[in-house]
Formats: structure tokens, C-alpha cells, sequence
């Protein structure tokens, strides 16, 4: 029996990408997408739009939100190309966060019930973090193993603006007594540990393993020979978070092409150059929300006589067993 993940990359604003993907797919097959999935993993921007899933928001809500909220959560500002307007935006983060975060928790708000936990989930789950506190990466997770007997009571709006605690862009995140940061700093695309948390602690046999991924147009990032090799801060702004994220992400997407071959199917679109002068991970302008939304229908467009895509996307995915929180199964743990 199939087994669909649906895995979805971070990317600041870029994220309006996934959400529009998500939204017409919603729209195509005329189905809550969490119900054609199995697991639904997400980091960042991506983990705020898989816990909206998993809480049986509509694809189409989640993008409104976006778009209503992306210039109070980042900038009404076009990308800085110039000299003089990367230096003062890097000084902007040089002491202190760019951005406070209100306006990310607001958004958040509108997507998720800031008093839903974990625990009140109707689909599985996954949101790469980094405890802090600990030194360590740290999965939250809905209880669908019976070892997992914490998560469940922690808020749901908590963990996705844990996910999403980009250092220098937004304040360290706090849940309890342990402080977090974006889990894009070592699993920007959650593919890999999707498919572990499947076969590792669901026993999923890999043949069974279906993934659609779903990337930000976040871009293959490169330099040209004639690029001086002393950079420094200035040098490389924001290149430095664009060739991480990338990096990550094309890592993911070699190893799974060979592990599952045409069972992995990856939803992305590079960013031409011209475009990429306009759009950036905190870049939420009128125009940037069209350019992005436009590559996003594109992407649909060119997926929609893919037969795995097909084949996903008219399935129905079982009740999930949980063994805490609202929705334990009888039989599998205590509430």
C-alpha cells in the first residue's frame, strides 16, 4: 500500500511559491490536500503551511494570509542591488534581528488557532528546529509513535514560529524554557527525514514510499570567476543564506532521485536572472508577490500530467493512529 509525503522547503517569502502550488492543486483535484497524505513534513515557511494542513486549514486560506501579511512581516522594500543598499541592509541585522517578529506571529495567528496543540493535529507531522538550548537539531512531532509523549501538549503556533526563527532575520524563538531556531539550518528541505521518520519509526517499506516536494524558487546560487575570493560580510549577504538553502536542497533531491526514482516528485522552478534581482527571501513587494505566484502556476501547469502526481493526488490516505493528545486511538495510548 502507497505511502504519500508531502514535504515542503523553506524560503522567507519565497514560501508564496509553495502556498500558490498548493492552493491550485487544492483547487485542480477539489480535495483538502492533508487528506491525500500520509506525513506531512515542513521547514520554515514551509512548517507554518504543513501545520495549516495538518490542522485542515485550506491551501487557499494559508496563501491569503501570505499575501495579506508578507509586508508587515518583512519588507515593503524592493531587493537591495546596489552597494550602498546591501551595506545598510546587512547593518540593519548587524546588532540586532531585521525584523521583530510581530508581524510573523501575526501571520501565523491567521493560519494556525494560537491555542491548538500539537496534540489536536488530525494528520501526522514533522517540523525540523534547532533546540538551542541543547545544541542539537530537534523534530517536533504529532504523537504517532508511542515514544513520542511531549510534543503533543505544546502549542502549535509555538513550533511554527520556531521553524521559522531565520538567525538575523527574526528574534530567537522560545517554547518553555528552551530557545529555537529555524530548522533551515540543516534540513531546508525536510525530504530525507520524512522518508526516515516513515520507514524508521512508522516501519514503512521504502517501495512503498511516495514523496511530492515542493521547493521556494530559492536559486542554484553561483559565482562567476572574476568574483574577488577575500569576501566578507559585505561580500557575501544574503549569497551566503541563498547558497546554504540551495546547497541542502540539491542534496536532498540527489539522494531521494536514487533512493525512490519516479516515486520522487519535486516541484520547483529556477529563478532567471532578471528575476532574481526582484525577489529574495525577505522580499514581500506587490510585484514580487505576482512574479512569484506566476512561477508558481507555471510549476502546476507542468505537473499536472504527471501520473505520480496523479496517482497521489486521487488517493485517500487512512486515519492516522496517534497515541496521546485529542485524537489517541483507544487502544494506542492515553490522551
Amino acid at each position: 500500500m502507497a505511502f504519500n509525503i508531502l514535504s515542503l522547503s523553506g524560503g522567507g517569502y519565497l514560501g508564496l511559491y509553495t502556498a500558490t502550488v498548493l492552493a491550485e492543486l487544492e483547487d485542480q483535484y477539489g480535495q483538502p490536500l492533508a487528506s491525500k497524505f500520509d506525513l506531512l513534513a515542513g521547514t520554515s515557511i514551509g512548517g507554518i503551511i504543513a501545520l495549516g494542513l495538518a490542522a485542515n486549514k485550506p491551501a487557499e486560506e494559508i496563501k491569503r494570509a501570505f499575501e495579506r501579511n508578507g509586508e508587515s512581516i518583512f519588507s515593503s522594500r524592493p531587493q537591495a542591488t546596489s552597494g550602498p543598499r546591501k551595506l545598510w541592509d546587512i547593518n540593519r541585522s548587524m546588532w540586532s534581528s531585521k525584523y521583530d517578529g510581530t508581524g510573523l506571529r501575526k501571520a501565523v495567528s491567521e493560519v494556525i488557532d494560537t491555542e491548538m496543540l500539537i496534540g489536536d493535529l488530525r494528520h501526522r507531522v514533522i517540523i525540523p528546529t534547532v533546540n538551542l538550548t541543547k545544541g542539537t537539531p530537534q523534530l517536533f512531532k504529532t504523537p504517532h509513535h508511542e515514544d513520542f509523549r511531549r510534543d503533543h501538549k505544546i502549542k502549535v503556533s509555538d513550533v511554527a514560529v520556531a521553524t521559522s526563527a531565520a538567525p538575523t532575520y527574526f528574534p530567537v524563538a522560545e517554547i518553555g524554557d528552551e530557545l529555537f531556531a529555524d530548522g533551515g539550518l540543516y534540513a531546508n528541505a525536510p525530504d530525507q527525514l520524512a522518508v526516515h521518520e516513515a520507514e524508521y519509526f512508522l516501519e514503512i517499506p521504502i517501495e512503498e514510499i511516495n514523496v511530492l516536494s515542493i521547493g521556494t524558487t530559492t536559486t542554484q546560487f553561483s559565482m562567476s570567476h572574476v568574483t574577488q575570493r577575500d569576501l566578507g560580510i559585505v561580500g557575501w549577504g544574503s549569497n551566503l543564506a541563498s547558497t546554504i538553502i540551495s546547497s541542502q536542497q540539491m542534496l536532498a533531491v540527489y539522494m531521494l532521485e536514487h533512493r525512490l526514482g519516479k516515486r520522487y516528485v519535486r516541484i520547483d522552478t529556477i529563478q532567471s536572472a532578471v528575476q532574481e534581482r526582484d525577489l529574495g527571501l525577505d522580499v514581500a513587494t506587490k510585484d514580487a508577490q505576482q512574479t512569484i505566484r506566476g512561477l508558481a502556476s507555471g510549476a502546476v501547469q507542468a505537473v499536472l500530467n504527471n501520473p505520480k502526481v496523479n496517482q497521489i493526488m486521487k488517493s485517500q490516505a487512512p486515519n492516522p493512529k496517534f497515541f496521546y493528545g485529542k485524537f489517541a486511538d483507544k487502544d494506542g495510548g492515553a490522551a
